[in-house]
């Protein structure tokens, strides 16, 4: 029998370690005025992302600005069991959840995918999902408004994506 060996690669820590600006666009958080800082400690915020280094970055991010409610998931896979359940335990799950950040790419289930089911869930489905990805071009673009996401941000665009919570939960 042969043996098979699957490697990982954490592509944004790679692109970080080796281009240190990714790193100040992923740290520059926009300040706010104190009224909105405790407006933002009242929202939660579900994220599905595959990078360790990213998603720690990014609660750290969040949790900086205000946004101190979060739930963290590895995975498209994650994040839909989470929300089923959710959605199973509460009749309004938009009195508990907010918004949603998904990156594209991740095992289990992909971000394209995490949407589709969110939209297609009675529940669910006015719930804001944001795209945060590094694989945003024209036609991933297309893709994710088609399947219904609220807005897409190319990683590392820390600064640009807070404002579009910001705009979408305020």
């Amino acid at each position: 029998m042969a043996t098979k060996m699957v490697v990982l690669l954490d592509f944004e820590k790679i692109v970080a370690d080796i281009n240190p600006e990714m790193n100040r666009k992923l740290t520059t958080i926009p300040t706010a005025n104190v009224d909105i800082m405790e407006i933002r400690k009242t929202k939660t915020i579900l994220i599905a992302e595959d990078s360790k280094m990213l998603r720690d970055l990014l609660i750290s991010t969040l949790h900086v600005a205000g946004y101190i409610n979060t739930i963290s998931t590895e995975n498209g896979k994650m994040a839909w069991d989470t929300l089923e359940q959710m959605a199973a335990n509460t009749p309004t799950i938009q009195e508990n959840l907010h918004l949603i950040i998904t990156d594209i790419e991740m095992p289990q289930m992909d971000g394209h995918h995490l949407i589709k089911r969110i939209k297609d869930h009675e529940q669910l489905k006015a719930l804001p999902v944001i795209i945060f990805s590094s694989l945003i071009n024209e036609e991933m673009r297309r893709k994710g408004e088609a399947l219904g996401a609220a807005a897409q941000v190319t990683k590392p665009e820390i600064t640009q994506l807070i404002d579009l919570i910001d705009k979408k939960i305020l």
